[in-house]
């Protein structure tokens, strides 16, 4: 007992630990995040020229950028004596309404400044750009480079677009000036959120090119989990488990379709920014209710029911509303939308903390890959209002990746207990089948061969009246007593076989033996249309004669006569012994083949339970007063 108690212990403070230790790790990480680093564009200006690009080197333009409000100026305009007025530098990347030190509405539209220059190792200049919100106007040098989106400074006219492009920059010069005339007159936020990136177009459009493998790798990977649980789910409708994992696994793809380098721009060309929109804002609404339904089902005790409501309901909100609304206007609930994500997946991991220090199965799993998702979670949030330090986008997908693996795992695991289960109850029912058989090899055995006091006894009391008035009937009697017993006695075996005239010379056997006792007030009528030699199964048809004389036509003043019947029908031999006896109710006979009943008759579960097992139908019964009748088929199959 003292060894037990001193195991839980130091189980249950290693997982106090763990819950404590991984989540710090996890703040602690964001928050170097947050730490800030040192600008390349100071005050609109970058120097690159000391930059070493032959190694594949690639150099993020972030840092203060000249910044001009509600304008939007062209290169000429900064050639004239007379420069435009600066309203202050602005932070790249990022979004104009958030700038520190200024007050910048989120709609509107502004021109971005950058010169800088580069060194001439550098054969083929060129310059990254997407994450624009939302329109934009990039010249280079004071030429049109580049394109997204029209109707800058016209409401009516505007049109946005979030493409991701690579383009040249001029190669007859290492001075480049970059102007972006930038507008958003219908989304929440406006402005740089991703910034440019500048190096050789080679090792641009490799990087991208590998980005785009991954991604699309990744998305083709978490189908096949999608489309495996969702046949696991159709093959098994009570595993709700599996289906939400599924449905895990369709949203995650989803998501990455729009995200990173945009693959569904690649599979659909021409879908509009509208459609993307709508896969971003359906999926983000949606991801951790499901995460948080799937976590229900592995622990529903740890839950508290009327706050995972509270926490459900925005996300179907959330799902009306961008049904009914436009998904700009909906870009204005988007820190809304960051609360509630941050609620549920806090909410979430509360439970799993729970479930490890209850010790739930995978807890200590689920948790971790949870924790993990939150963290990557947040680092995409960081990186989405640009006040992170690092260059991580999409880190979210990956946390998806985590937590699928940690989901199929689970199931995985699932699956192997049940399977070891199964394979533990077959042989157990193997054993139970097996031990049935011996028990009705006993039973049937007992039942012939321990012959019943009052039938032994009756049997030799009408011999011995026979003996007084015909020496030679009495002798013939007790050598059908005595092949009787010897019939009775051989049963050792339930699947043994034997011939229909071996079966009826029992049958007759045993009818003169209860002849001698009540005349010939009881007939034996036979009708047989199948040949003598036929096999079936031994000790069938006479406790089935015997049923007949002892609870039907015996007990009739008058006595009354057995029918044995055997014929061809269709692929089967057909046996049937009627008597004319007074029948039996309908009580009994509802009952006649469950261990209640078993007691009525002679044998008749027993001999209904191995032809059950032979061939797969037993006895078949009906009564009515005057008339009892039993059917038997055996398969042509069964007799070979």
């Amino acid at each position: 007992m003292n060894l037990k108690k001193g195991w839980i212990k130091p189980s249950l403070k290693w997982r106090i630990l763990l819950v404590i230790i991984v989540p710090a790790i996890m703040l602690y990480t964001l928050l170097m995040l947050l730490s800030p680093t040192p600008f390349i564009v100071q005050n609109g200006r970058a120097d690159l020229s000391g930059v070493d690009f032959t190694h594949d080197k690639l150099v993020s333009l972030n840092g203060q950028w000249e910044f001009y409000w509600n304008k939007l100026l062209a290169p000429e305009d900064f050639n004239s004596g007379q420069r435009p007025k600066m309203d202050s530098f602005m932070k790249v990347p990022g979004v104009w309404s958030n700038n520190v030190g200024t007050h910048y509405t989120a709609q509107g539209f502004a021109t971005y400044r950058l010169s800088f220059e580069y060194p001439s190792t550098l054969k083929e200049p060129a310059l990254r750009i997407s994450g624009v919100a939302n329109a934009y106007k990039l010249y280079v040098n004071g030429q049109l480079m580049a394109a997204a989106g029209s109707g800058l400074d016209s409401r009516a006219n505007f049109k946005n677009d979030d493409k991701i492009i690579i383009i040249d920059l001029p190669k007859d010069t290492q001075k480049i000036d970059l102007i972006f005339q930038v507008g958003n007159l219908n989304c929440a936020t406006g402005g740089l959120r991703v910034v440019p990136v500048f190096g050789s177009k080679q090792t641009l459009e490799r990087q991208r090119m590998i980005l785009i493998i991954l991604q699309m790798l990744f998305i083709g990977g978490i189908l096949i989990f999608a489309i495996h649980y969702l046949f696991l789910f159709l093959l098994q409708t009570k595993d709700k488990t599996s289906l939400l994992l599924a449905i895990f696994c369709f949203v995650t793809a989803l998501r990455s379709l729009g995200w990173g380098e945009i693959p569904l721009l690649i599979l659909m060309p021409n879908a509009s920014v509208n459609l993307r929109m709508y896969l971003n804002y359906f999926t983000g609404y949606n991801f951790a209710a499901i995460v948080m339904l799937f976590v229900y089902s592995l622990y529903p005790l740890e839950f508290n029911k009327k706050i995972m409501g509270l926490l459900l309901l925005p996300s179907l909100d959330f799902d009306i509303f961008l049904l009914i609304k436009s998904p700009e206007l909906m870009s204005f609930y988007t820190n809304v939308l960051y609360i509630l994500l941050l609620l549920q997946m806090l909410y979430i991991l509360g439970v799993l903390v729970k479930a490890v220090l209850r010790k739930r199965d995978n807890a200590i799993l689920m948790f971790i890959a949870i924790c993990l998702l939150i963290w990557t979670m947040n680092e995409d949030i960081i990186d989405f209002i640009s006040l992170g330090s690092m260059n991580l986008s999409c880190m979210f997908l990956l946390g998806n990746f985590a937590v699928i693996l940690a989901m199929s795992y689970v199931l995985a695991r699932q699956q192997a207990v049940n399977h070891k289960k199964l394979i533990l109850y077959n042989e157990k029912l193997l054993e139970a089948d097996s031990l049935k058989d011996q028990i009705m090899a006993t039973e049937m055995s007992f039942l012939q061969a321990q012959i019943k006091p009052h039938f032994l006894y009756n049997a030799l009391s009408a011999i011995a009246n026979v003996c007084e008035k015909d020496g030679r009937q009495a002798g013939k009697l007790i050598i059908d007593l005595a092949l009787y017993l010897r019939g009775s006695l051989q049963f050792n075996n339930m699947d043994k076989m034997a011939t229909i005239e071996k079966e009826l010379e029992f049958i007759d056997t045993y009818f003169h033996i209860e002849q001698a006792r009540f005349g010939h007030k009881i007939q034996l009528q036979k009708k047989v249309e199948i040949p003598l030699d036929v096999q079936i199964p031994v000790l069938i048809l006479q406790p089935l004669v015997e049923n007949a004389v002892r609870h039907g036509i015996s007990k009739q003043p008058g006595g009354g006569r057995v029918s044995v019947r055997m014929m061809q029908q269709d692929e089967s031999i057909y046996i049937e012994i009627e008597d004319d006896g007074p029948g039996i109710n309908s009580e009994k006979l509802a009952v006649l083949f469950t261990d209640f009943g078993s007691a009525q008759g002679v044998g008749l579960l027993n001999i209904h339970n191995r032809l059950l097992k032979l061939y797969g139908r037993g006895l078949e019964i009906s009564s009515e007063p005057g008339r009892t009748c039993v059917k038997l088929w055996i398969p042509e199959v069964g007799l070979q």
